[in-house]
């Protein structure tokens, strides 16, 4: 904790008075310590990977993976998703076992985290021996990366590596197929980002003909740009609908009653996408005009929940069964809105019991919490531990993990209630 307080006042003091060129001397001094702090984590992560697989051993602990959950409890030290966590560690073992010049330019400031990154990924299907052989051909001098833009990095590792696996290249795209997807995510001002990942003439094959339809209705006089164009045909031809028809879709919208009723300011919370302007959610209720009502026709039907007026608690559920009833699963849905791991921000997809209905722990909304399937399997290793704390206001979890370390999660304010 010395050595912490110690850096923290000497960045502070960084802050102080200086000329502009002192400033841009400061600025990339603080860029080498983020490099060198990066590489501290990284060998910091598989040490505690070490120990941990070491006293599971000792215990005589068998398992398929003595690892288990390391990256879990990395990713809450590191403030960020368990993905990122357990991805962060496979990168700490990598940069370790097969990348020590870029390990050591890492440490010493000379490249950032995101260009270390960028040589285990672009290298991480080759054998040991030869990512160590293109490690060294990169990083012997780190002062050859000095000014290359993150494409041109990318470039030149990808040289080294086709040179050792050119014969195997078909058959990793071949393989590289297995991992498309297509995901929306939640962005600003009520949109959605469309996200995917597709074999290259998937995706030529969807450019050219959203690229096309819009040009050929564009040209037949449609107001329109050609890029709203080809986000509304897009949306047609996924979901089948007639571009005179409105979206056909279930909306969960939570708002208190003033804003729904006395046109107050307080905003909504659109399940699936997050906080939402009280006008938008009053809108999509009622349908301020002709084009709206087109939109979102359909029977709008209300479901109320009643919530404590002081600490903004949600009314307790209570059910004698093991499962979750349909209408708890909304109310925990309504309350936690994503998953309770702190910095988690994966979809609820199971209603798990905080304290396990095995050791006795009723199947209520106190002694509930969303999570992701993936979390909710790390709760159950050995020496992970979770109580429900009575704050007297919104729906509290306090988590110990195996190593000691404790975090609280509080599930976030309804619209209406305190912060």
């Amino acid at each position: 904790m010395a050595f912490l307080r110690f850096v923290r006042d000497g960045l502070a003091a960084l802050d102080s008075g200086g000329t502009a060129r002192e400033h841009h001397e400061k600025i990339g001094m603080v860029e080498e310590i983020k490099g060198a702090a990066a590489g501290a984590q990284a060998m910091s992560a598989t040490l505690m990977e070490a120990d941990v697989v070491a006293l599971r051993t000792e215990a005589g602990v068998r398992g398929n993976n003595p690892a288990y959950g390391v990256g879990s409890q990395i990713a809450l030290a590191r403030r960020e998703s368990p993905d990122q966590g357990r991805a962060f560690l496979g990168f700490a073992d990598r940069l370790i076992a097969d990348l020590p010049f870029t390990l050591i330019a890492l440490l010493r400031g000379k490249i950032s985290e995101s260009q270390a990154r960028a040589i285990d990924r672009e290298t991480q299907h080759l054998p040991s021996a030869q990512r160590e052989e293109i490690d060294a051909a990169l990083l012997r001098n780190p002062e050859g990366l000095k000014g290359l833009c993150p494409r041109a990095l990318v470039d030149r590792v990808r040289k080294f590596a086709f040179e050792y696996d050119s014969s195997d290249s078909l058959g990793r795209l071949e393989e590289a197929r297995a991992g498309r997807y297509a995901a929306a995510f939640p962005t600003r001002d009520g949109m959605m980002q469309l996200a995917g990942l597709l074999p290259v003439d998937d995706g030529l094959a969807v450019h050219q003909a959203l690229d096309e339809a819009a040009r050929e209705i564009k040209a037949a006089g449609d107001p329109r740009t050609l890029a709203q164009i080809r986000a509304d045909v897009l949306v047609d031809r996924v979901t089948g609908r007639k571009p005179a028809e409105g979206v056909k879709v279930v909306l969960h919208l939570v708002m208190n009653d003033r804003t729904l009723f006395q046109g107050s300011s307080e905003p909504a919370h659109l399940i699936g996408y997050g906080t939402v302007p009280s006008t938008w959610a009053r809108m999509v209720v009622a349908g301020r005009d002709p084009q709206d009502r087109e939109r979102y026709r359909g029977l709008v039907s209300l479901k109320r929940i009643y919530t404590h007026p002081d600490t903004g608690a949600l009314v307790a559920m209570d059910s004698r069964s093991r499962q979750f009833p349909t209408a708890l699963k909304d109310l925990i849905s309504i309350r936690d809105r994503y998953c309770r791991t702190p910095w988690c921000n994966a979809p609820i997809k199971h209603f798990d019991h905080v304290v396990q209905h095995s050791r006795g722990g009723p199947t209520s909304e106190a002694n509930s919490a969303g999570r992701c399937a993936s979390c909710n399997q790390t709760k159950e290793q050995s020496g992970w531990e979770e109580r429900v704390v009575d704050s007297g206001g919104r729906h509290t979890i306090e988590i110990t993990t195996p190593v000691g370390a404790t975090y609280t999660s509080t599930a976030p304010p309804l619209p209406g209630t305190p912060c």
